[in-house]
């Protein structure tokens, strides 16, 4: 099963959730495609699965209020870790069915559990703040990079990205 759900977040976060094929997906897992639908039922019941599966890693919530914007910019700056959620879920607003089911996973898994973690006030939209940062950082950090790794303009945005993200667990 693992293998199947590292195959489709290496599809979806790759090719998008309307390119991708269920045909490529088991191809990429080394199963059939009938195995594939029979585990997940669709292509959509895949993508929400692949989704959570790529959302699951919450170790970022796993430290000190105090150290969280710097932490998380740690993770989201070390080469070794795959970051797929935010190719996801942009690749996904092409069509309306994913979009819809994109919304609800990233409500449940992210924003809903890191609300919980800041507690009030304002838990939710604080929570959506960070959430929007994060996968705007990733993007344009991994995705679409606008500055070499390892620059000095890509330091002073990680630096900028901490204290920012720092700020908003820090309201009371």
């Amino acid at each position: 099963m693992a293998n199947i759900l590292a195959a489709a977040e290496d599809a979806f976060s790759e090719l998008g959730y309307s390119q991708a094929g269920i045909r490529d997906i088991a191809s990429r897992a080394g199963i059939t495609s009938p195995m594939l639908l029979h585990y997940f039922g669709s292509k959509i019941g895949l993508f929400e699965a692949a989704l959570i599966e790529a959302m699951s890693n919450r170790t970022y919530l796993d430290v000190p209020r105090s150290e969280f914007g710097k932490n998380l910019m740690s993770f989201f700056s070390n080469p070794d870790v795959e970051i797929r959620p935010p190719a996801m879920i942009v690749l996904s607003t092409g069509d309306a069915e994913a979009r819809g089911v994109t919304a609800r996973i990233a409500d449940e898994h992210a924003v809903m559990p890191l609300a919980e973690w800041l507690g009030p006030p304002d838990a939710y939209v604080r929570a959506i703040q960070i959430t929007m940062l994060a996968l705007s950082y990733v993007l344009f950090t991994r995705q679409v990079r606008l500055v070499p790794l390892g620059s000095d303009a890509d330091t002073k945005l990680g630096q900028w990205m901490a204290e920012t993200i720092q700020q908003i667990v820090d309201q009371v």
